[in-house]
């Protein structure tokens, strides 16, 4: 998962937005809100995204420093106020060999065993958030040194919930 950071005006205020996104989905943090999506298609400029269990097609069109957005046919235009900038890799394929939270949910199932060993993007776990599901993935190969969650348990962002090593 990759996030970055990006600070734009939109009806004269300034707003910073986190994206954390990977192939399938991600989370938007607007303030203090988190906002999960996932990807119905995508394509160059827009596709359908799935948030809170609703779809919402989009499409964005980029003129230098702003941008055109058309979500659901209404059009909003966000003017860049600072360069964006990439942020370290989070949630589940942390670089150390820790999986965390993406984002506040219930794991659903737990795939592996400590001790088992895993191949690079093995599905390792899957956690449910606002009727999504995510697959949490092993971010490199190694075996399962700790699960420190379990079926059903509620957990929040950020927190450990499994660990690999070389």
């Amino acid at each position: 998962m990759t996030g970055r950071e990006l600070h734009w005006r939109v009806d004269g205020q300034d707003v910073a937005v986190r994206i954390e996104e990977s192939s399938a989905g991600g989370i938007f943090h607007i303030g203090k809100e988190i906002i999960p999506f996932s990807f119905i298609s995508k394509h160059r400029h827009g596709g359908t995204v799935l948030v809170k269990g609703n779809p919402h097609q989009f499409y964005v069109v980029q003129d230098r420093d702003s941008h055109t957005v058309w979500l659901n046919g209404q059009t909003y235009r966000l003017e860049r106020t600072g360069k964006g900038r990439a942020l370290p890799a989070t949630g589940h394929n942390g670089a150390d060999g820790s999986i965390t939270a993406l984002m506040p949910g219930r794991i659903l199932r737990i795939d592996v065993a400590e001790g088992d060993a895993v191949a690079e993007k093995q599905t390792l776990a899957t956690m449910e958030s606002m009727k999504m599901e995510t697959s949490l993935l092993a971010p490199r190969p190694g075996r399962v040194a700790s699960i420190h969650c379990t079926p059903g348990q509620v957990v929040d962002m950020g927190q450990l919930l499994i660990v690999i090593e070389d």
